[in-house]
């Protein structure tokens, strides 16, 4: 017998649209959000779900209500599954915070194990509590099916632990699109076994 655990991230917002960066602030989803995480809901209906994660970002919620259909469960929202903190970078677009600080923000997408910012969430502890809180969830779950919405570089993070990844190799994969599907297997030893990753299958081509 085994836990599954299903992961997502929510679904595209205002800010993704005009490549704000969000973090720890907020926006909500757009048409084209809300179409993503309705078609996750229909690949999700035949799925008997024992509980229902998410981040406590409104966007999270968002997608999680939508996700979760006609489901009869409560959302249970955690601070720990929120994406990094960005700090002085949230509320402005990618292009004005290159320009900002050129360095810094090729430090941060070129070699990540090397970055370090006061006002910026370490990619350290944000992998540490998306670890903690997810063995916190699988443990309160035994041999139950679970869905957690969360966001991009948290889920990154997150599933680079479990598959013993390096963090200087956080970027080597493309950006986890919105509301695709993970599932990862726990088996009773605490053993994890990722069944499959960032999967889109269930969203149609504007969607995509």
């Amino acid at each position: 017998m085994s836990t599954h655990l299903y992961l997502t991230r929510h679904g595209e917002t205002e800010w993704n649209q005009k490549r704000l960066m969000q973090g720890w602030k907020d926006s909500p989803l757009t048409d084209k959000g809300i179409a993503q995480a309705s078609q996750l809901a229909r690949r999700l209906s035949t799925v008997r779900f024992h509980a229902v994660y998410s981040s406590t970002s409104k966007r999270a919620i968002q997608t999680t209500e939508i996700a979760k259909g006609e489901k009869n469960l409560e959302v249970i929202k955690y601070d720990d599954l929120r994406e990094m903190s960005f700090g002085k970078w949230e509320g402005k677009t990618q292009e004005d915070n290159e320009k900002e600080n050129p360095a810094e923000w090729m430090t941060f997408w070129e070699t990540p194990h090397l970055f370090s910012n006061e006002s910026i969430e370490p990619f350290l502890k944000v992998q540490e509590r998306m670890v903690a809180t997810i063995n916190k969830i699988v443990k309160q779950h035994p041999c139950e099916n679970i869905l957690v919405v969360t966001h991009s570089i948290a889920l990154n993070l997150l599933m680079d632990y479990f598959e013993k990844n390096e963090l200087k190799d956080l970027w080597s994969t493309p950006a986890i699109p919105p509301t695709s599907l993970t599932l990862v297997e726990f088996q009773e030893n605490n053993q994890q076994e990722v069944i499959f990753k960032y999967d889109t299958s269930h969203l149609d081509e504007f969607s995509r």
